[in-house]
Formats: structure tokens, sequence, C-alpha cells
């Protein structure tokens, strides 16, 4: 499967860039940031660091709240990752 991969903020930092198309085997949300994982690991370091659950995802323009990794998808589909930002 091909989906579109939007990165922002510490995430496009990790990848060294803000978009890129992911090619993975399989059809789930959890399967897509595993490619991620292996492709870019300081993907998965933001991911599971201090901030870990501090990420928004957003599937064709849907936020995934909470994002399930069972979640289906469909290429073509675009994923945008980005921190989750919080103000007061």
């Amino acid at each position: 499967m091909r989906i579109e991969i939007r990165l922002y903020g510490g995430f496009a930092v990790a990848a060294g860039s803000e978009h890129a198309n992911l090619e993975f085997e399989g059809t789930s949300l959890g399967e897509a940031i595993a490619q991620m994982r292996r492709r870019w690991p300081a993907i998965g370091e933001l991911l599971d660091g201090p901030g870990k659950g501090s990420a928004v995802f957003v599937l064709n323009g849907r936020a995934l709240e909470p994002p399930d990794p069972r979640t289906k998808l469909n290429t073509g589909d675009v994923l945008s990752i980005m921190p989750f930002v919080a103000g007061g």
C-alpha cells in the first residue's frame, strides 16, 4: 500500500522532510506507523519518548481521537502527524 505522509514540527525535523510517500505491507494505521519507525527511527523516539501520547494523527482531514492502530487505511490516503499543542 502507498499513502502520503505529512509531518509537522519535530516530526518533520526527525524525518528530514515535511512530505513523503510511504509504502508498506498491510492496511492499518499500526502497520503504517511500524514502517515509519523503520524508515525514520527518530520518529519512533518522538512517539515513545517523554512526550508519549502527545502526537495528533489526522487521516484525510479528520483527527483520529484517539488513534487506533486497527484503523483501516486505503491507497492514496493522507496521514498527517503533528505535535499536540496546548496553550493557556
